[in-house]
């Protein structure tokens, strides 16, 4: 069915980099999960209020709230759609992220809302009839919410788009609170303890942790994370290919939405190359990079002495010492200046984010005593940096 679906509605469908393709995708998910849920939020309130559980009607208003945070996805895609600006000149792509956030939101209030309420079924319990009618029913809305997580899931996973990711997963989050209730109903009938109480409990908690896992799948995008070392690594190799280029670091990359990245990185040439040919290959190095991962990316060109042995056998040196002093640690944009007294060792080293101010300059002295047990006139001059 979803293969129909995309056939039917989503034009292009194959070319999901381009913008309009991924609005078609978001406002295709959106409509089907609001119909779904709709239908399913009918079906369950309408149990609920014949069989006064209040579990199921717990499980009904958050089909209601998932029809709403579809139609809030689909404004988000509406908005991520439209064309960069003057305001905005990376495009509107975020509001993406915008939009699984308000959608977090709502689905943890109506936890809230639900918890308040079971308790209060717990505190003043109340009969819950019980038919296999409606389990039948909740099997059914169950078989459903399986098919729109798959659905979900894998247009999330064609488009690369978090908020429909975190949408299959809510949907599989529904499957799991809907399965507590039937056991719910079925352990009322052989106990008069407040079962459904305490499964509306269990279920509203449920939903609140869902909703507290999309908020942290979209604000953390929204506040800038690492690039995806998949990405990252597929960019420094698509660089390393190019001629004059012997190494790349400070590799960043910002996101400005889903199919929206763009990024900086230094590549390192010999120093005696031609400089007008590296600047040629750099530019196809871009060219290359935008084709192969859609990435943006504008690189910095880090001339180093290659071919001076020399340097070379002082590179080799600070390399070994580092590597002895942590295996995490690596170095770039290395330079010397020599004198007949003092030698100095201008590199940048690459340190892990667990290393802090103390440890930093902890480091400092024991790469500087180090150094200087092999020659006492080797002074570092050290940059400390991270991997972005």
């Amino acid at each position: 069915m979803t293969k129909t679906l995309i056939r039917l509605f989503v034009r292009d469908a194959e070319n999901t980099r381009d913008v309009r393709v991924r609005e078609r995708y978001g406002v295709l998910s959106g409509a089907v999960g609001i119909a779904c849920n709709v239908l399913l939020f009918a079906l369950k309130l309408v149990i609920g209020l014949l069989t006064g559980s209040i579990s199921i009607a717990a499980d009904a208003f958050n089909n209601l709230s998932d029809g709403l945070s579809c139609l809030i996805s689909i404004v988000g895609f509406k908005v991520a759609g439209k064309e960069p600006d003057a305001k905005h000149p990376f495009g509107y792509g975020r509001t993406e992220y915008i939009a699984g956030l308000v959608v977090s939101f709502i689905i943890v209030l109506v936890g809230f809302e639900f918890l308040k309420t079971s308790v209060g079924r717990i505190l003043h319990p109340a009969p819950v009839a019980f038919s296999w009618v409606l389990m039948a029913i909740l099997a059914v809305s169950m078989l459903v919410k399986l098919w729109m997580g798959a659905f979900n899931v894998q247009i999330g996973r064609r488009i690369d788009s978090p908020v429909l990711m975190a949408a299959g997963q809510d949907s599989r989050n529904d499957v799991i609170t809907t399965g507590v209730v039937m056991i719910g109903m079925i352990a009322g009938r052989f106990t008069p303890l407040p079962v459904d109480g305490y499964i509306g409990v269990l279920v509203a908690l449920f939903i609140v942790w869902a909703g507290i896992g999309i908020a942290r799948d979209t604000v953390a995008p929204l506040l800038g994370e690492a690039a995806d070392p998949e990405i990252a690594e597929h960019i420094g190799q698509i660089v390393m290919d190019s001629p004059y280029i012997v190494g790349v670091h400070d590799l960043i990359v910002h996101n400005y939405g889903a199919g929206r990245s763009l990024a900086s990185l230094h590549a390192e040439v010999p120093s005696d190359s031609d400089f007008v040919a590296v600047h040629e290959v750099i530019d196809e190095a871009e060219k290359r990079v935008w084709q192969q991962t859609g990435v943006y990316v504008v690189i910095h060109m880090d001339p180093i002495d290659v071919n001076n042995a020399h340097v070379a056998a002082l590179r080799e040196q600070v390399d070994h010492v580092l590597r002895e002093i942590d295996e995490n640690l690596s170095m770039h944009d290395f330079r010397v200046v020599d004198g007949a007294r003092q030698i100095n060792l201008i590199f940048d080293v690459v340190v892990p984010f667990s290393y802090g101010n103390e440890a930093k300059r902890d480091l400092m002295m024991i790469i500087r005593d180090k150094l200087k047990e092999i020659d006492e006139r080797y002074n570092p001059v050290v940059t400390f940096d991270h991997h972005m």
